[in-house]
């Protein structure tokens, strides 16, 4: 599948080494931009991501969650997935997973968390929740 592009009159992205924080009328898109989510990565990529939430109070819309480019997610890396979840969720905002490859989603289906987010398939349905 092709990842996908965003358009280009996309508002500027919050730049960190581990998430791409986009924010839109619509919601907010986070891509985590590093391979494994683990120990080290969870809690920075949560930090962000809860900082972004913090920083939108006023979107009540969509949040998507774009695991493309992950290979591998640890128990800390689950455990961020559910805390993700539970911050927007409080914030009334509508969770999303988007480019999760079969291995990825075989664990998040193993432990019950992709019962926590609604999960997107294809460009044309992430295109729709973005506006």
């Amino acid at each position: 599948m092709k990842p996908y592009t965003l358009p280009s009159n996309t508002p500027s992205p919050t730049l960190s080494q581990y998430v791409v924080i986009e924010r839109y009328r619509v919601g907010l898109y986070a891509k985590v931009v590093c391979p494994s989510i683990g120990q080290r990565e969870a809690p920075i990529i949560t930090g962000e991501i809860i900082e972004a939430i913090d920083q939108a109070k006023d979107l009540k819309g969509n949040f998507i969650l774009d695991l493309t480019g992950v290979n591998q997610i640890t128990s800390m890396g689950l455990g961020m997935c559910i805390d993700v979840r539970n911050r927007v969720a409080s914030a009334k905002m509508k969770p999303h997973l988007f480019g999760t490859n079969r291995t990825v989603l075989d664990l998040l289906r193993l432990m019950k968390v992709d019962k926590l987010y609604t999960v997107v398939h294809g460009n044309d349905s992430l295109s729709k929740l973005l506006g």
